[in-house]
């Protein structure tokens, strides 16, 4: 098995790709993570798939569906026990290995039984992690007051994001297992089990286009009681808005190295949560 400190704890990192790297690249370097790149397929593949297996999902989704496919299928052909597959385009804690070690050991159903799926980065608070109702509340007080700062719920603003942030790293059983897409561990049984199933026809469900959360869930129901568990808080996260309930980094990486600003221009907004104020 590879090092911890070049694996993460996982026997392989992978990262997803379409046309930039250089980003998680960086982040890599910084933190001594060894990374495997998988490209993803190009527009006039991703038609192909469309037409030859019968996917609804749009383009782009057909070819992510593609993408992690040939993942499970590197994994097979290693005997890979388990991965941690990763977007390009992620963000992650600066201490990341610490938060991952943390997280890995607090919970001891997942050390009894292993992982089936890992969730280590979501898009979204789930309703189960501890105090998401809550900060969702507080951080959504001043919305739609224009021109206005009330310099109380300001600074409840921040210490509530604070105080969030930096509670323990954990593992828990999430109720709707969503993050597929960007940040995702898995055993080695479950790939072989991914591979040899027909990803296909989940991607071509008849009630309408699905990504890789949809497919991956009816994965997940078909293989009977897998183990699912999630990271809270969740070390990696794509950039989306706070009005969402979306996830955000105590402290990032990219935004460590100077790789990450408020410029959309460059990349996503983005600041880190224990510096904002508003």
């Amino acid at each position: 098995m590879a090092a911890f400190n070049s694996t993460l704890g996982f026997h392989r990192v992978y990262a997803t790709y379409n046309r930039e790297k250089e980003s998680l690249e960086a982040v890599a370097r910084l933190l001594d993570i060894d990374i495997r790149f998988i490209k993803t397929a190009s527009i006039e593949h991703n038609a192909s798939l469309q037409r030859q297996r019968g996917f609804m999902a749009n383009s782009s989704d057909a070819a992510e569906i593609d993408t992690h496919r040939r993942i499970y299928a590197d994994m097979v052909a290693d005997d890979i026990q388990s991965a941690l597959i990763l977007s390009s385009k992620v963000d992650v804690e600066v201490d990341l290995k610490m938060r991952l070690a943390t997280a890995m050991s607090s919970n001891p159903e997942m050390q009894q039984g292993g992982f089936d799926f890992l969730l280590v980065g979501q898009k979204y608070s789930n309703p189960l992690e501890l105090g998401a109702s809550h900060v969702r509340t507080v951080l959504q007080q001043q919305r739609g007051v224009v021109g206005v700062v009330d310099s109380s719920l300001v600074q409840q603003r921040f210490w509530t994001k604070k105080e969030f942030l930096e509670r323990r790293t954990r593992v828990y059983r999430p109720s709707s297992p969503r993050g597929f897409g960007h940040a995702y561990a898995v055993s080695g049984q479950m790939a072989r089990h991914l591979y040899y199933a027909s990803l296909e026809g989940h991607g071509a469900a008849a009630s309408g286009a699905r990504d890789l959360d949809d497919v991956l869930a009816d994965a997940i129901g078909a293989a009977g009681l897998p183990l699912v568990f999630s990271v809270s808080p969740p070390p990696v996260v794509l950039h989306c808005s706070e009005e969402m309930g979306g996830q955000y980094l105590a402290r990032s990486a990219l935004h460590a190295m100077s790789l990450r600003t408020n410029d959309p221009a460059r990349y996503a907004p983005y600041v880190d949560w224990v510096h904002m104020w508003k």
